[in-house]
């Protein structure tokens, strides 16, 4: 048993809404070991673990890489997955097998980033040569590339309807681009260090940034509404998701730390240490009821969203865990990091015991 309570935050605001659940910190959160039936020394008993109905087991450990892998997408149907690496290559593997597809050798310095379009099958990837290129995922066929960045880029991602792709980079600028046209349609200025990470709301209204220089950025693209810049990071911000539901904007970084805001009016609600490292990459799961994060300490680790807990720890991989994502049915989620590798985890239910 821990010696005192858990340190926990309130998802509530401070000006009366009501609080929605808590967070430990994974300092005293329980932490489990997937697939063994046992805790670590956070203390959840092995009753507790027994009383769970959902274990993720590694199904898939994907090698090939010479170096290590900074970003992997999944594709719409859940098929298909794209990485970038340090080694310059783009790989596309089958997600149900794990085998590798193909290699694509085309850019000519490392792989920061790469994104699945959600309503065809391109993707895009970007790197340090400052050019964005699209591919066909059937084929590998390069279908164009932009460039508008003067230095490395660093994120990308798509609007959901496909038409659009946003880009970031050490220029501190974001890009929007037309995908079918190939041009360069406006520029968003505000952050005063580099852009690291982008995310769209589902319903196509909102753009969010997170940066180098601590913050992060809403900016809104469809309809009413305000652009706001949010403070509270103690250090450079790595990832931003939206929620499904376009209520929940969360985001992490270099201070250990994952935070929720309001998207609508960039209000702060929680804030939680999530890993004893700087966390990389987050992303909820598509009914919203889980966060998977991914950290320097080498462990993905799984939060219920509703009951604000930890529930899996899922370790594999060696060293920094840099990309996890989850596949649109929510029921593999996928992760690759330093050592080289990708690791397909697979969600199973068993029965109470």
């Amino acid at each position: 048993m821990a010696s005192k309570p858990p340190s926990s935050s309130t998802l509530g605001d401070s000006l009366g809404d009501s609080p929605l659940f808590k967070f430990r910190d994974s300092s005293t959160a329980a932490q489990v070991n997937p697939g063994r039936g046992e805790t670590d020394q956070a203390g959840l008993s092995r009753s507790a673990v027994n009383s769970q109905t959902t274990d993720w087991t590694c199904r898939h450990v994907l090698t090939g890489h010479s170096s290590w892998v900074r970003s992997m997408a999944i594709s719409a149907d859940g098929n298909f997955i794209v990485s970038g690496s340090g080694d310059r290559s783009l790989r596309v593997w089958h997600l149900p097998t794990g085998n590798q597809l193909y290699q694509i050798n085309s850019h000519e310095t490392w792989v920061r980033c790469v994104a699945a379009c959600p309503s065809s099958t391109r993707f895009a990837s970007v790197s340090n040569d400052n050019v964005i290129r699209l591919w066909d995922l059937a084929d590998g066929r390069c279908l164009g590339q932009m460039e508008g960045h003067n230095s490395w880029v660093r994120a990308v991602t798509f609007s959901p309807n496909g038409k659009y792709l946003f880009s970031g980079g050490q220029d501190k600028t974001i890009c929007a681009w037309d995908v079918e046209r190939r041009t360069l349609i406006h520029r968003f200025q505000g952050h005063q260090h580099w852009v690291r990470s982008l995310d769209v709301s589902r319903d196509g209204t909102t753009l969010v940034s997170g940066s180098q220089d601590s913050t992060v950025r809403i900016y809104r693209i469809k309809g009413k509404g305000k652009d706001h810049v949010l403070q509270g990071h103690q250090g450079e911000v790595h990832d931003v998701a939206v929620s499904p539901n376009n209520w929940l904007l969360a985001s992490a970084g270099a201070d250990c730390t994952v935070r929720f805001w309001k998207l609508n009016s960039g209000r702060h609600i929680t804030s939680f240490k999530a890993h004893t490292a700087p966390i990389n990459s987050l992303q909820f799961s598509p009914d919203g009821n889980l966060l998977a994060t991914a950290g320097n300490d080498g462990t993905v680790r799984l939060w219920n969203v509703e009951q604000g807990k930890l529930t899996h720890v899922l370790q594999g991989h060696e060293g920094w865990v840099w990309s996890v994502a989850f596949t649109a049915n929510g029921k593999s989620l996928v992760s690759a990091g330093w050592d080289g590798t990708l690791r397909v985890w697979q969600r199973q239910e068993r029965i109470n015991r």
